[in-house]
Protein backbone atom coordinates (compact mmCIF):
# COMPACT_ATOMS: atom_id res chain seq x y z
CA UNK A 1 0.00 0.00 0.00
CA UNK A 2 2.97 2.32 -0.53
CA UNK A 3 2.20 5.94 -1.47
CA UNK A 4 -1.52 5.50 -1.00
CA UNK A 5 -3.67 8.14 0.61
CA UNK A 6 -7.10 8.04 2.17
CA UNK A 7 -9.52 10.54 3.68
CA UNK A 8 -11.28 9.16 6.75
CA UNK A 9 -14.28 11.17 7.91
CA UNK A 10 -15.06 10.22 11.50
CA UNK A 11 -18.29 10.94 13.36
CA UNK A 12 -16.28 11.63 16.55
CA UNK A 13 -12.66 11.93 17.67
CA UNK A 14 -11.40 8.31 17.71
CA UNK A 15 -8.96 8.85 20.57
CA UNK A 16 -8.83 7.60 23.19
CA UNK A 17 -10.21 4.34 21.79
CA UNK A 18 -12.54 3.77 24.73
CA UNK A 19 -15.87 2.83 23.13
CA UNK A 20 -17.01 0.76 20.13
CA UNK A 21 -16.96 3.32 17.32
CA UNK A 22 -13.77 5.01 18.50
CA UNK A 23 -12.02 1.66 18.90
CA UNK A 24 -12.95 0.66 15.35
CA UNK A 25 -11.83 3.93 13.76
CA UNK A 26 -8.62 4.30 15.79
CA UNK A 27 -7.30 0.80 15.11
CA UNK A 28 -8.23 1.10 11.44
CA UNK A 29 -6.13 4.29 11.23
CA UNK A 30 -3.25 2.60 13.06
CA UNK A 31 -3.35 -0.47 10.80
CA UNK A 32 -3.57 1.53 7.57
CA UNK A 33 -0.68 3.73 8.72
CA UNK A 34 1.44 0.63 9.39
CA UNK A 35 0.80 -0.41 5.77
CA UNK A 36 2.13 2.91 4.48
CA UNK A 37 -1.16 4.68 3.87
CA UNK A 38 -1.27 8.46 4.28
CA UNK A 39 -4.33 9.19 6.37
CA UNK A 40 -6.15 12.51 6.11
CA UNK A 41 -8.39 12.39 9.16
CA UNK A 42 -11.49 14.54 9.53
CA UNK A 43 -13.19 14.41 12.95
CA UNK A 44 -16.35 15.94 14.25
CA UNK A 45 -15.48 17.06 17.77
CA UNK A 46 -18.15 17.63 20.38
CA UNK A 47 -16.66 17.04 23.78
CA UNK A 48 -13.69 14.70 23.40
CA UNK A 49 -11.23 17.42 22.37
CA UNK A 50 -8.41 17.28 19.86
CA UNK A 51 -6.13 14.26 20.20
CA UNK A 52 -2.42 14.89 19.72
CA UNK A 53 -1.82 11.12 19.74
CA UNK A 54 -3.49 10.85 16.30
CA UNK A 55 -0.74 12.96 14.70
CA UNK A 56 1.69 10.02 14.73
CA UNK A 57 -0.63 8.04 12.44
CA UNK A 58 -2.10 10.78 10.26
CA UNK A 59 -0.62 12.95 7.58
CA UNK A 60 -3.06 15.59 8.82
CA UNK A 61 -5.97 15.65 11.26
CA UNK A 62 -8.69 18.27 11.21
CA UNK A 63 -11.47 18.89 13.69
CA UNK A 64 -14.91 20.29 12.96
CA UNK A 65 -17.73 21.40 15.24
CA UNK A 66 -21.21 19.96 14.91
CA UNK A 67 -24.16 22.27 14.39
CA UNK A 68 -26.07 21.13 17.45
CA UNK A 69 -29.54 22.12 18.57
CA UNK A 70 -31.88 23.94 16.19
CA UNK A 71 -28.92 24.88 13.93
CA UNK A 72 -28.38 21.22 13.09
CA UNK A 73 -31.98 20.40 12.19
CA UNK A 74 -33.13 19.73 8.65
CA UNK A 75 -36.51 18.82 7.18
CA UNK A 76 -34.95 16.45 4.66
CA UNK A 77 -31.86 14.93 6.27
CA UNK A 78 -31.48 13.11 9.58
CA UNK A 79 -30.12 15.23 12.43
CA UNK A 80 -27.08 12.95 12.84
CA UNK A 81 -26.18 13.82 9.23
CA UNK A 82 -27.34 17.45 8.93
CA UNK A 83 -25.51 18.47 12.10
CA UNK A 84 -22.21 17.37 10.51
CA UNK A 85 -21.96 19.66 7.47
CA UNK A 86 -18.78 21.72 7.89
CA UNK A 87 -17.92 23.56 4.67
CA UNK A 88 -14.23 23.36 5.64
CA UNK A 89 -14.51 19.57 5.38
CA UNK A 90 -15.82 19.80 1.82
CA UNK A 91 -13.00 22.18 0.83
CA UNK A 92 -10.36 19.82 2.24
CA UNK A 93 -11.93 16.78 0.57
CA UNK A 94 -11.86 18.69 -2.72
CA UNK A 95 -8.26 19.84 -2.31
CA UNK A 96 -6.62 16.43 -1.72
CA UNK A 97 -7.36 13.85 -4.41
CA UNK A 98 -7.75 10.62 -2.45
CA UNK A 99 -10.53 8.11 -1.83
CA UNK A 100 -12.92 8.92 0.99
CA UNK A 101 -14.05 6.58 3.76
CA UNK A 102 -17.11 7.86 5.58
CA UNK A 103 -17.21 6.29 9.04
CA UNK A 104 -20.91 5.86 9.76
CA UNK A 105 -23.93 7.29 7.98
CA UNK A 106 -23.47 10.28 10.32
CA UNK A 107 -20.60 11.61 8.21
CA UNK A 108 -22.17 11.38 4.74
CA UNK A 109 -23.49 14.93 4.33
CA UNK A 110 -21.19 15.51 1.32
CA UNK A 111 -21.47 11.97 -0.11
CA UNK A 112 -23.43 13.10 -3.17
CA UNK A 113 -21.79 16.50 -3.59
CA UNK A 114 -21.21 17.16 -7.32
CA UNK A 115 -17.57 18.16 -6.80
CA UNK A 116 -16.83 14.69 -5.36
CA UNK A 117 -18.74 12.81 -8.06
CA UNK A 118 -15.66 11.20 -9.62
CA UNK A 119 -14.03 10.33 -6.28
CA UNK A 120 -14.09 6.78 -4.94
CA UNK A 121 -16.19 6.79 -1.76
CA UNK A 122 -17.07 4.10 0.76
CA UNK A 123 -19.29 4.10 3.82
CA UNK A 124 -18.57 1.94 6.84
CA UNK A 125 -22.02 1.61 8.38
CA UNK A 126 -21.81 0.99 12.12
CA UNK A 127 -25.47 0.29 12.89
CA UNK A 128 -28.83 0.00 11.19
CA UNK A 129 -29.48 3.54 12.36
CA UNK A 130 -33.18 3.79 11.51
CA UNK A 131 -33.88 0.67 13.60
CA UNK A 132 -31.74 1.99 16.44
CA UNK A 133 -33.65 5.28 16.51
CA UNK A 134 -36.97 3.46 16.26
CA UNK A 135 -36.04 1.53 19.40
CA UNK A 136 -34.97 4.76 21.12
CA UNK A 137 -38.42 6.20 20.31
CA UNK A 138 -40.11 3.17 21.83
CA UNK A 139 -38.06 3.52 25.03
CA UNK A 140 -38.31 7.32 25.30
CA UNK A 141 -39.77 8.64 28.56
CA UNK A 142 -41.21 11.94 27.32
CA UNK A 143 -43.21 13.09 24.31
CA UNK A 144 -40.47 15.32 22.86
CA UNK A 145 -37.95 12.46 22.80
CA UNK A 146 -40.54 10.07 21.32
CA UNK A 147 -41.29 12.52 18.52
CA UNK A 148 -37.63 13.39 17.88
CA UNK A 149 -36.48 9.75 17.72
CA UNK A 150 -39.49 8.73 15.60
CA UNK A 151 -38.87 11.50 13.06
CA UNK A 152 -35.14 10.75 13.04
CA UNK A 153 -35.89 7.07 12.41
CA UNK A 154 -38.13 7.94 9.46
CA UNK A 155 -35.59 10.37 8.01
CA UNK A 156 -32.81 7.79 8.39
CA UNK A 157 -34.85 5.10 6.68
CA UNK A 158 -35.60 7.46 3.77
CA UNK A 159 -31.99 8.72 3.63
Amino acid sequence: MQNKALHIVSFDVPYPPDYGGAIDVFYKIKALHSLGCKIYLHCYEYGRGEAEALQQYCEQAWYYQRDTGIKGLSLTKPYIVSSRCAEALLLRLQSIDAPILFEGVHTTYFLRHPSLKERFKAIRVHNVEHEYYHMLAQKAKNAFEKIFFSVESLLLKKY
